[in-house]
């Protein structure tokens, strides 16, 4: 499947997980077990940050699958195989010269990769021209939220908003919850029927206009659904 859409799996500090790997075969089944139980000594410290490391895959599974996906979408070979190696180490070592032999190269694709590049945890940003790909950290960075458990990541300019936002929602929340719950055991007057009306009204509008704040990252989730 994933070569039939063109990518190239690799992850997270993969060359650093290989290497704790590769040193940990040195070591018995039974010297791994004692480390774990003992959570002491040289061993033990290698089973450790595999262990962190794997996690950290674990935990950024979709941005990983996102980033996999759109690194598919960059034509330059040479430019492609920098950006899995910069993953694999986990850091990009030396700035990348994103428009390689094309003569036309998609900005917006790689401002995307450099957005999820940061949210990894690896250090990443554009330069003014849109050419470089350099380890700098961004002038201005995404901010994420948690929103129904999900985290979701919006530009530093929809912070803001979002944040206004989410506490309209909340403030609005229990008071609509309360009329909903006098509505299922008792009949409402009037009054307070167009009240029930009107708090709805305010709450989908407040729930559309986070759609339209989140629209960015909701178009981005759609690439894996596209691949699976």
């Amino acid at each position: 499947m994933l070569k039939k859409a063109g990518i190239t799996f690799c992850y997270i500090y993969q060359e650093r997980i290989s290497d704790l790997d590769s040193k940990l075969s040195t070591f018995s089944l039974s010297e791994q077990i004692t480390a774990i139980k003992t959570k002491n000594g040289p061993v033990y410290e290698l089973l450790k940050e595999r262990g962190a490391l794997l996690k950290k895959n674990y935990e950024e599974r979709e941005n990983l699958a996102k980033l996999l996906i759109l690194m598919s979408k960059v034509k330059d070979p040479d430019v492609k195989y920098k950006l899995n190696e910069a993953l694999k180490k986990g850091e990009i070592k030396e700035i990348i010269h994103l428009k390689g032999q094309n003569k036309e190269f998609d900005r917006e694709l790689y401002e995307k990769i450099a957005a999820i590049f940061n949210r990894l945890g690896i250090s990443a940003s554009i330069s003014a021209d849109g050419e470089i790909l350099s380890s700098r950290p961004p002038v201005k960075g995404e901010v994420p939220f948690v929103i129904a458990n999900k985290k979701v990541w919006v530009s530093a300019e929809a912070a803001d908003k979002l944040i206004v936002n989410i506490s309209n929602i909340e403030k609005l929340s229990p008071h609509l919850q309360w009329k909903n719950a006098q509505k299922q055991i008792m009949e409402l007057s009037e009054n307070e029927e167009k009240e029930f009306a009107e708090l709805q009204k305010k709450y989908l509008a407040l729930l559309k206009e986070q759609d339209e704040i989140l629209k960015s990252f909701k178009e981005e989730e759609s690439l894996i659904v596209k691949v699976s």
